[in-house]
């Protein structure tokens, strides 16, 4: 099937789905994207921006089966401005990430404007894909609640089709391409892989690693994960504090220097509020971490058969299950089918195997539309 690909946000998770996708399909792609940056504008503009590399495309003789866009495109705009042959294809919505929900800045102010343009998205498209199914139960709470509130001609009514149209499709993983072995006579090493912003709760992780060192408990450090222009009053501390533990510190931008250091770790933390899907989390396990989850967001559904991997969300909690794992590693005691639950979970989002979900999620999107 040949199919016109929308991304206007190119870069980071975004891009890595669809240039894995792309790589790995048995479909045939045609890719329309614009650079990661200005993400209000992306929603504002590019639906009216596209319209004529799409009209040039046709042009000189390019057809489609299917059109697969991102949450960061204005669909319905789109619809209004494009050929009627474009218009009148499948259309598959895919949300990474949504803009009723995703955090703002502790300063910030939500504008619904985005979240009304997700919205109207998700009415226009045929299908809506969502990367978790705890990320598909916020949106359409968000968006009820939103509803509710306007004065009149609330669009419950058209809404309330789109849960029926919604599907669990998760992002892939690459797999590991090589080992490292791990030593357990060294000092456990804890691994950081979130972004540098408040909604991973810096301050939490932070807080553990204080309370470990007070409890006489050895370790070492790779804080890793996308950085902000300003690093984290927190993160500065924890640097200063303990610069003879650090392996890692900061951004890795090359892919083998990253997978390395996943893979030199032992034990992969999350403080996050908020999260939806987690896969830098799954890259971390993939590569050999113990995982160490607060049990809310995605993580529950990801991670349901590995319930020894959760602590309760408190500080508390974290330093206890990080001394739990910590001595059962060194000791070599840590229960093998763990570690064998844990790869069984990561594989089943391999590229080369989970492909095949999407690849058929959208010749049944086509053969659906072809029915209705």
């Amino acid at each position: 099937m040949r199919i016109l690909a929308i991304n206007t946000y190119h870069g980071g998770s975004h891009r890595e789905f669809l240039e894995q996708w792309i790589s790995h399909s048995c479909h045939e792609f045609s890719l329309l994207s614009l650079p990661a940056r200005h993400w209000k504008w992306r929603m504002q503009h590019a639906a009216v921006t596209l319209v004529s590399d799409v009209e040039a495309r046709f042009q000189a003789g390019e057809r489609y089966d299917v059109l697969f866009v991102t949450d960061m495109f204005d669909l319905s705009t789109f619809l209004g401005f494009v050929r009627a042959e474009i218009a009148a294809l499948p259309r598959i919505v895919y949300f990474h990430e949504n803009q009723w929900t995703y955090p703002v800045s502790e300063n910030e102010i939500r504008d619904l404007t985005y979240g009304f343009i997700n919205l109207k998205t998700a009415i226009a498209a045929d299908e809506i894909w969502f990367n978790s199914d705890f990320h598909r139960r916020e949106f359409f709470q968000a968006s009820a609640d939103f509803l509710k509130r306007m004065p009149d001609f609330s669009l419950l009514d058209l809404f309330s089709c789109c849960e029926q149209k919604s599907f669990v499709v998760p992002p892939g993983i690459q797999q590991t391409g090589f080992e490292v072995e791990r030593r357990n006579e060294r000092p456990i090493q804890i691994l950081w892989v979130a972004r540098w912003e408040y909604d991973k709760n810096p301050r939490q992780f932070c807080e553990a690693i204080y309370e470990l060192d007070r409890q006489g408990i050895s370790f070492r450090l790779s804080v890793l994960g996308q950085t902000s222009p300003e690093v984290p009053d927190c993160f500065e501390t924890l640097c200063a504090a303990f610069p003879d533990r650090i392996d890692h510190w900061g951004f890795l931008e090359r892919q083998s220097d990253y997978q390395r250091a996943l893979q030199q770790a032992d034990l992969v933390i999350s403080t996050a509020w908020h999260e939806f899907f987690g896969i830098s989390i799954l890259e971390a396990v993939n590569a050999g971490c113990i995982p160490i989850l607060p049990s809310r967001l995605a993580y529950p559904e990801i991670f349901s058969k590995v319930p020894d991997c959760f602590y309760d969300g408190s500080t508390d909690s974290l330093v206890s299950k990080i001394i739990q794992f910590s001595k059962s590693i060194q000791a070599d005691s840590l229960n093998p089918v763990l570690r064998d639950q844990l790869q069984q979970i990561t594989a089943q989002f391999h590229w080369s195997t989970h492909v095949m979900q999407l690849d058929q999620g959208v010749k049944n999107c086509r053969r659906r539309t072809d029915v209705s």
